[in-house]
């Protein structure tokens, strides 16, 4: 239920900071697990209108290919988060993703979960189980659907936490500023209101706490709270998914029906093609999703036959590699209205990202005239233009805390009850859209977190 500070217990078992997709996802099932037990949910901005000053403290000092304004965009402050601002794309990670071992569990596992996470958003459950799907015969180039949520803001998906859960407290407009951690416990969250004359600090505690505010702002508040000589790489391989324009494709239109047909019929999808995981994997080649955007009937040659077919722009979202370089840190010289240095970014996609891309568009273009079934047209020179507002990677999943900041289960490496929900855990992005994984992680998670309280 929603309650103000004067509400607040002195001690919960559970408190999420942030109130995203992430952090709802989390705290209901967690509490659906649970009995006797008290979650407490801490939202920085409000409930239905945005707070603009508890907005500015989502600003940043960011250098490099991706401007200051989209982080703080992307970095929303009001109840349901950054699913107030996303387009609602849904896709599996690609298994691609996995090939190398970054990942500190199988693939499996995290397919495991994506029929729950469908269930929230109201696509199909199927959406993890044909991930890549050969395309025309050719076991090389697969079909990819992006399925589109028609429950994509979760202010309204959630709203029972609010009105009907008696185990479940929301305060909003209230800021974590600090975590007391001491020998490798996170005792006691300070907290003030996100004004600019916030008045006094309150300190509540919590048996676990789970930072679920985005990929910039997990980063800087383990950066605010724990030692300034911690070993463990927090808010390094900043990652992002490059958007960009690039060519047009040809199909024939009777092998695109017959594959859309089978695998989305009845579903609002956009539809994508790209190299298999296999194919990707053994031949160095970067994950890359190309999406048939704005398709227009044609009648065009392929292979020296006149074909009913379309002509349609191409749409790419690709992976790129980590980078120990992209970081999140904090400035030296900004402060927010609280006092606190604010996220300091620098953040390149590279060359080799760029490099990447014109190697799988060489590739896909090969593997559709060889299975006869369209081609791709010579790139236009577009550069990338942004990130799609993913965070991904500050606090990253492993086994090694050298290049690490949790454990396989998003516990903080040395802390034994901090742990971090979101993209930030990714430690290999692929190319899809991170929404629907990052439920599947928080439900993973949740169930964690309730059998560790049996």
């Amino acid at each position: 239920m929603e309650i103000s500070v004067d509400d607040l217990r002195q001690s919960y078992d559970l408190i999420v900071v942030g109130s995203g997709p992430a952090g709802l996802a989390l705290a209901r099932r967690y509490d659906d697990l649970t009995t006797a037990s008290r979650t407490l949910i801490i939202e920085s901005g409000s409930r239905t209108n945005p707070n603009g000053e508890a907005w500015q403290l989502s600003k940043v000092d960011a250098s490099g290919d991706v401007g200051s304004y989209t982080y703080a965009y992307h970095g929303q402050r009001i109840f349901g988060g950054a699913s107030n601002v996303w387009a609602g794309f849904c896709i599996a990670l690609e298994r691609r993703a996995f090939l190398n071992g970054e990942w500190p569990f199988t693939y499996g596992e995290l397919q495991a979960y994506y029929p729950q996470a469908a269930d929230i958003l109201g696509i199909p459950r199927e959406v993890g189980t044909h991930p890549e799907t050969p395309f025309a015969g050719n076991a090389n180039l697969v079909y990819r659907p992006y399925y589109v949520s028609s429950q994509r803001r979760f202010a309204v998906l959630f709203q029972d936490l609010l009105t009907r859960s008696n185990s479940v407290d929301v305060l909003f407009d209230h800021t974590v500023t600090n975590i007391d951690i001491k020998d490798g416990v996170a005792s006691r969250l300070s907290i003030r209101k996100s004004l600019r004359e916030p008045g006094s600090s309150v300190e509540i505690s919590g048996n676990t706490i789970v930072l679920a505010c985005g990929g910039i702002q997990n980063a800087r508040l383990l950066r605010l709270s724990l030692p300034q000589d911690s070993p463990l790489p927090i808010g390094s391989y900043f990652c992002q998914h490059p958007h960009i324009n690039y060519g047009r494709i040809v199909l024939d239109e009777q092998v695109f029906q017959e594959t859309r047909t089978r695998f989305a019929p009845d579903s609002e999808v956009r539809h994508a093609i790209a190299l298999s995981s296999d194919f990707s994997y053994s031949n160095h080649i970067q994950s890359v999703a190309f999406q048939i955007y704005r398709p227009k009937p044609s009648h065009t040659r392929i292979l020296g036959r006149k074909r009913r077919s379309f002509v349609a722009d191409v749409y790419l979202r690709s992976e790129m590699p980590s980078l120990e370089q992209n970081t999140v840190t904090l400035s030296s010289s900004r402060r927010d209205f609280l006092n606190q240095p604010i996220a300091r970014i620098a953040f390149n996609f590279g060359e080799g990202t760029m490099r990447g891309i014109r190697t799988a568009y060489d590739h896909v273009n090969t593997e559709l005239i060889r299975s006869g079934a369209g081609r791709l047209s010579v790139p236009r020179a577009q550069g990338i233009y942004n990130g799609g507002g993913h965070m991904i990677g500050t606090t990253r999943m492993g086994n090694d805390p050298a290049v690490s900041v949790t454990d396989a289960n998003a516990r903080v490496h040395g802390m034994q009850n901090l742990y971090i929900a979101g993209s930030s855990l990714f430690p290999a992005a692929g190319a899809a859209n991170p929404t629907l994984t990052i439920l599947a992680l928080s439900l993973r998670l949740a169930d964690h977190l309730a059998g560790r309280l049996k």
